[in-house]
């Protein structure tokens, strides 16, 4: 099997995604925010990235110079957004833009080289059906919907830069999911949504590079 880097894998869906390529085999680098939060598993490399720092893209760009990714899953994001017009959080819609929306960017921009070399050359962008403008019915969480949408739009320019490459983009939606992010009421756990975009993954063909899609592999809307 080939490579495999992750990002935000101090909880919830990174960790997941860390865990289950590992046992299907994988050679996984596991990035975190803080790496006290690393996991307990000796098969991963672990490695720190908090995705704000560029220093630290720059100390793992040059640990993997050369080396071939197969799949890069840019997970790292912060959400909770929940204040309300006239008492929103300011900094804290700045920090979402950064983690959410520049931070995969520069994820990209560091690895492309190693991605190109791979075998499998996918890129795996977890977003979110928040960041679909046509679906908000709802109002509100302002700076994670505006980090969600721009976060699609780069993706999207990404899958036509990158496709000449041989790189596919998708964007996956990942459901409502039982995390410290979600909710104990989410009806999905972190492995099913996990599992079910693995496989999505797995058969994603060139055609659909640029795409925007729940963990199952529906099509969602922009």
């Amino acid at each position: 099997m080939g490579t495999v880097l992750v990002t935000g894998c101090d909880s919830g869906i990174g960790r997941e995604f860390a865990t289950q390529y590992a046992d299907a085999g994988y050679a996984v680098v596991a990035t975190y925010r803080d790496l006290a939060n690393r996991l307990d598993d000796a098969r991963m490399r672990h490695r720190a990235l908090d995705v704000t720092d560029f220093a630290q893209f720059g100390a793992l760009a040059a640990e993997l110079a050369g080396e071939p990714i197969d799949i890069l899953v840019s997970n790292a994001g912060i959400g909770l957004d929940v204040r309300k017009l006239g008492d929103l959080d300011f900094a804290y819609v700045h920090r979402m833009l950064a983690v959410n929306t520049v931070g995969p960017l520069k994820l990209v921009d560091t690895f492309a080289a190693n991605l190109a070399v791979g075998r499998e050359r996918r890129l795996l962008i977890v977003s979110s059906s928040m960041g679909a403008i046509g679906m908000n019915l709802t109002g509100g969480h302002y700076g994670y919907r505006a980090s969600k949408a721009g976060l699609n739009a780069i993706g999207r320019s990404l899958a036509l830069d990158l496709f000449p490459r041989g790189i596919t983009v998708v964007m996956l939606h990942p459901g409502w999911v039982r995390t410290a992010g979600g909710s104990e009421d989410a009806p999905i756990t972190a492995a099913e949504s996990v599992g079910a975009m693995r496989d999505f993954v797995r058969r994603l063909g060139n055609h659909q590079t640029g795409g925007f899609y729940t963990y199952a592999g529906q099509p969602l809307p922009w």
